[in-house]
């Protein structure tokens, strides 16, 4: 069966008004239907009720009362289980988590749940049709297929990982997005103290992710801790001393020395 003619007049709820929420919103259309919205912030649901067109559920046990083929849990990973046990339903229930264990929940709530994850930073100014990669469980042989469909209604790029893989994706995706975004504050902070634009490394930082994409990070790796240049590493340290990223850049050093 073509993947867009599994998907015709399926319907869902939506549980939760953040990021996540507004971006499956921005990305409907006929094929995938919304049929009310709930969040524990009545505010932001009503908002994004008013905005989408869709109806606003005032409480979340008349979420009971609604058939529909799925139920997106677009909330924090803390949130899922208390919400599983609230909900009596017979739908499909998708989180968006990297983290979760939806089969394992499954089991303890006896709810049929699965995962759809965007490897992507959800954030609120994604509110347009981007196309992003999404991992779908591939040890969960139930839902795998409408799970496929569902997802290549949202992406082109459909990844099947196990559940231990995409914990360890989701770490990756830490480390790649989270500290190096981090990193990237602390340089801009540091540049403001000396008076430097900090813009004059968009270069430099370009460079850096594209040399990610030839996964050659490891040959291309250039800098004072790859040459072995201990007096430029002396002098940084100096400029650093008794600052935050002093400590930071001491570690980071010493894991290039490391690998090199």
């Amino acid at each position: 069966m073509p993947l867009m003619k599994q998907l015709e007049n399926k319907t869902y709820i939506l549980i939760g008004a953040g990021n996540m929420a507004k971006y499956l919103l921005a990305n409907a259309n006929a094929a995938l239907t919304c049929m009310g919205i709930y969040s524990r912030s009545p505010e932001k649901a009503a908002l994004l009720s008013q905005t989408y067109g869709i109806t606003l559920i005032p409480t979340l046990s008349e979420i009971n009362t609604i058939t529909v083929d799925y139920i997106f849990l677009a909330v924090s990973d803390t949130a899922i289980p208390t919400l599983l046990n609230s909900i009596d339903s017979s739908a499909l229930c998708v989180s968006f988590s990297g983290m979760i264990d939806e089969q394992h929940l499954a089991q303890e709530t006896g709810k049929s749940m699965a995962t759809l994850w965007p490897i992507y930073s959800i954030t609120n100014k994604l509110n347009s049709k981007t196309n992003l990669p999404f991992v779908i469980n591939k040890e969960d042989v139930k839902n795998k297929s409408a799970m496929s469909a569902l997802a290549r209604y949202y992406t082109t790029s459909v990844i099947e990982l196990s559940y231990e893989q995409r914990k360890a994706a989701h770490l990756a995706a830490v480390v790649l997005n989270n500290f190096v975004n981090h990193l990237y504050a602390l340089t801009q902070e540091f540049c403001a103290t000396q008076g430097i634009d900090p813009l004059i490394f968009n270069p430099l930082v370009q460079q850096t992710a594209d040399q990610y994409a030839t996964l050659q990070a490891t040959l291309l790796q250039t800098g004072p801790a790859k040459r072995g240049d201990q007096e430029s590493i002396e002098k940084h340290l100096a400029i650093l001393q008794n600052t935050h990223l002093e400590s930071i850049y001491t570690l980071l050093t010493d894991s290039i020395k490391k690998s090199s």
